[in-house]
C-alpha cells in the first residue's frame, strides 16, 4: 500500500498540506474496485479491417465482494449511476500502464475504461523494432476514434439488461485522461466529442488545430525530455480556451505518470536523486482527482486543493483558471 502523501512529504511542506486538509486523494477510496476486460470490435479508420479493442475497466466493485486496497475480477458493480473517466495509453504502452491512477479513481466512484490501440502497444511489431512512423500516423488516425466508440459501448451496456454494466453508467458525467501520446489524445476527445466534461493530460504531446473549451488540466514534469516544456507543454496548454489548470511535477520525468520508469523508454528524470515513483503518483492523484470530484461527478467542495497557494513540496500549479477567462501566457518558469 503507497504511504500517503501527507507522511511522504510531511517534514517538507506541513505548513501547506495543512491548509489541505481533508480527503487524502493520494489513497484508496471508500469503495472496493474491480476490474473487468471487455472486447469491443470497430472497423480501422484508415483501413476497414476489425480493430479488436480488449478493453480494461475499472469501477466500484459491491461491498463486501473482495478484499479492501486489491481490485478484483469479474466483481459486480457497485450499485448507482457511476460518472466514466476514458483513460488512452501512451505510443508503445499499455492499457495497464497506469494502476496506481486508474484504481485509485475507481475507488473514488469512478468507472475507467482504457482500451489499446492496436498497432501502438507494447507487443505490437511496430514498437519493438524503434520508431515507425507509418504505425505512427496510422495510431493518430485511430486513436481518438477508439475511445469514443468504447464510450459509446459503455453506454450501450448501461442501457443492456445483460451487461455487468446495466443502469451502472452515468452517460452525462464523462472526462478523458491519458499520457503522452494518450495525453494528446485526450486533448482531441475532448476538443471533438462533447460528451467530454473534463479532461486530464498527462505530459501530452501536442496536438494542432484544435481548441478546447471543456476544463482540462495539464499535469507536466519539470525534467521531461520527450514532451518538453517549452514546447510540447505550451503548445499544449496554448490550446485551451475554457477553465484550465497548469501543474508542474518537480524533479521528476516523462515516465512520473506510469508504472516503471527506464531511462531508454522514458528520457531524462529516472536518474538517482531524482523524485521517487511513489511520491510522483502520489501527487498526480493529489491534482487529478480532485479536479474530476469537481467537473466530472460535480463535488465543488475541492477545488480549493487544484489553486496556487498550498502546493506540496515538489509541485507548482503554474495556472489556474476555473472561470471561463482569454488564454492568458503560458509561465516560463
Amino acid at each position: 500500500m503507497r504511504r500517503t502523501l501527507l507522511f511522504a512529504l510531511s517534514l517538507l511542506a506541513a505548513p501547506a498540506l495543512a491548509a489541505a486538509a481533508g480527503p487524502d486523494f493520494t489513497q484508496h477510496g471508500p469503495l472496493d474496485v474491480g476490474r473487468r476486460i471487455v472486447r469491443w470490435t470497430k472497423a480501422s479508420e484508415t483501413t476497414g479491417e476489425p480493430r479488436v479493442l480488449d478493453t480494461l475497466i475499472w469501477y466500484p466493485a459491491a461491498a463486501g465482494s473482495g478484499s479492501r486496497d486489491q481490485t478484483t475480477e469479474n466483481a459486480p458493480v457497485a450499485r448507482g449511476h457511476w460518472p466514466v473517466i476514458l483513460f488512452s495509453h501512451g505510443s508503445c504502452g499499455v492499457p495497464g500502464q497506469s494502476p496506481f491512477y486508474v484504481e485509485t479513481l475507481a475507488s473514488w466512484g469512478f468507472v475507467v475504461a482504457a482500451p489499446p490501440h492496436p498497432g501502438n502497444q507494447t507487443v505490437d511489431p511496430e514498437c519493438r523494432g524503434g520508431r515507425d512512423e507509418g504505425a505512427i500516423a496510422d495510431s493518430f488516425a485511430n486513436r481518438v476514434a477508439d475511445i469514443r466508440f468504447v464510450l459509446d459501448q459503455l453506454v450501450a451496456a448501461s442501457q443492456d439488461a445483460g451487461s455487468p454494466f446495466f443502469r451502472r453508467i452515468d452517460p452525462r458525467r464523462v472526462g478523458a485522461s491519458g499520457h503522452s501520446f494518450g495525453g494528446q489524445t485526450t486533448l482531441r476527445v475532448a476538443a471533438a466529442d462533447p460528451r467530454v466534461k473534463a479532461a486530464v493530460a498527462l505530459a501530452p504531446a501536442a496536438p494542432s488545430g484544435i481548441t478546447v473549451r471543456t476544463p482540462t488540466m495539464i499535469l507536466a514534469a519539470e525534467l521531461d525530455s520527450l514532451t518538453r516544456w517549452e514546447t510540447a507543454i505550451a503548445r499544449s496548454y496554448a490550446l485551451l480556451a475554457g477553465p484550465r489548470f497548469l501543474v508542474e511535477l518537480k524533479n521528476t520525468g516523462h515516465c512520473a505518470f506510469a508504472l516503471l520508469c527506464a531511462r531508454a523508454f522514458c528520457g531524462d528524470g529516472c536518474e538517482p536523486g531524482t523524485l521517487d515513483l511513489e511520491t510522483a503518483h502520489d501527487l498526480t492523484l493529489y491534482y487529478a482527482l480532485p479536479f474530476f470530484l469537481q467537473y466530472v461527478a460535480g463535488n465543488g467542495r475541492f477545488e480549493d486543493r487544484i489553486l496556487p497557494g498550498a502546493e506540496p513540496a515538489f509541485a507548482v500549479v503554474h495556472q489556474a483558471v476555473p472561470g471561463t477567462l482569454p488564454v492568458g501566457r503560458l509561465p516560463t518558469r
